[in-house]
């Protein structure tokens, strides 16, 4: 758990990287702005050490309209409250959950349900059924993680209290906040073996669009963290970045390969900020 009781994500997102955020983040060099252009679950800000700016960005406005309820003192406890009292049930869930939000609140509190009550971290764009699996030592895994959202929710509204919140194009936010001394950390939607968009999130990424996104981060003067699966656009892309993997376990329990591209910028940093000893963090 970090300093902010971060112990768990406020969001089950798909792709999220907040049981991966310990490795990521030790890729992380001293920085005095901080970016996240395809925010997210905001998994990896939630449990970095906070800048002294920190930007986070998301097209998704449903997402959005999370965190800015959190960043509300009185609504993120109006959200705690309700999701106290969510019962975690088949009628909640195919219902209510799903309808036309009443209000920001109710928006944001449908969004938090549906990912933990869901069969899949793809709950919160696509119905997936509700998660009534028991694990081996007899507990509703679906069912727990539900219960400690009240608790997260309050702990990320904590974190969030200094956090400028976007909604726009991720390459719009990169040029606005590029600098020497940012870091810039990119977790975009992840890239079919077909070329083509997941076809999961509301605004999905294509061949096109990650070509464009690896021309503007190559002309940055910003550190620059790149997060990803294997590739071969991404290696010919980030040719001569530094690059680190490393095995995780996928949403469903499959094994995938997570890596980590990290541009001249970054790397120097990090050499420096390690006294020039740059250890073996694969």
């Amino acid at each position: 758990m970090d300093a902010f009781g971060m112990d768990r994500p406020v969001l089950r997102y798909h792709g999220g990287k907040f049981r991966l955020a310990a490795w990521v983040l030790q890729f992380f060099p001293p920085h005095k702005v901080y970016v996240e252009p395809f925010g997210g679950g905001a998994s990896v800000l939630a449990q970095k050490e906070p800048a002294p700016t920190e930007v986070y960005n998301d097209l998704d406005s449903r997402v959005v309209g999370l965190f800015r309820v959190l960043r509300d003192e009185v609504k993120a406890a109006e959200l705690a409250r309700r999701l106290s009292l969510t019962p975690f049930s088949r009628e909640e869930y195919e219902g209510w959950c799903y309808a036309e939000p009443v209000d920001d609140i109710d928006a944001a509190h449908q969004i938090v349900a549906r990912g933990f009550m869901g069969q899949s971290s793809k709950g919160i764009w696509q119905r997936s059924g509700l998660d009534t699996r028991v694990n081996p030592d007899g507990y509703c895994s679906r069912l727990n993680a539900l219960r400690a959202t009240p608790e997260a929710c309050m702990a990320m509204a904590k974190r969030l209290a200094t956090v400028l919140i976007e909604h726009d194009e991720a390459l719009d936010v990169i040029r606005r906040h590029d600098r020497p001394d940012a870091l810039i950390y990119c977790d975009p939607p992840y890239l079919t073996k077909q070329g083509r968009g997941t076809r999961i999130y509301t605004h999905d990424f294509d061949m096109e669009d990650h070509r464009n996104l690896a021309a503007e981060l190559r002309d940055v003067s910003a550190m620059v963290i790149l997060s990803g699966y294997p590739s071969e656009l991404y290696d010919e892309q980030y040719r001569g970045w530094e690059r680190h993997e490393r095995k995780a376990m996928a949403d469903g329990a499959r094994e995938r390969t997570e890596v980590v591209w990290l541009n001249q910028a970054c790397s120097e940093a990090l050499y420096r900020a390690r006294g020039g000893l740059f250890a073996d963090a694969a």
